[in-house]
C-alpha cells in the first residue's frame, strides 16, 4: 500500500511537470508512476516542447513544430527548413 501511494504522488509530479513542458499528462503520470523516481527524473530533464521552433504552413497558415513533416491541419508535407530559425512563432489558436 505504501508504494502505491508514492507511485501516485511521483505520477502526479511527473504528469505535472510534463505538462508544463508541453507533453501530454497522462503519459508522464503513467511513467512517473511505474518507475518513480526515474520516472520523474526523466520528465525534468526531458525537452521543452514550448521551447521549439515552429513554422507556418504554405497551405494553411497553421504554426507547426520545424521537425515535423507533415501539417496536422491540411496535411501538407512540409519541407525541412536549410536555414535555422532563431525565434518560435507562437500563434493565438
Amino acid at each position: 500500500m505504501p508504494y502505491l501511494i508514492i507511485a501516485f504522488f511521483f505520477g502526479l509530479a511527473g504528469g505535472v511537470v510534463g505538462k508544463i513542458k508541453g507533453s501530454s499528462f497522462v503519459l508522464w503520470f503513467l511513467i512517473s508512476g511505474i518507475v518513480p523516481v526515474f520516472g520523474l527524473l526523466a520528465a525534468v530533464l526531458y525537452r521543452n516542447e514550448l521551447d521549439e521552433p515552429e513554422r507556418e504552413c504554405p497551405n494553411c497558415g497553421k504554426c507547426c513544430k520545424v521537425y515535423e513533416a507533415l501539417c496536422t491541419r491540411c496535411g501538407c508535407e512540409l519541407e525541412y527548413p536549410e536555414a535555422p530559425l532563431d525565434q518560435p512563432v507562437h500563434s493565438a489558436s
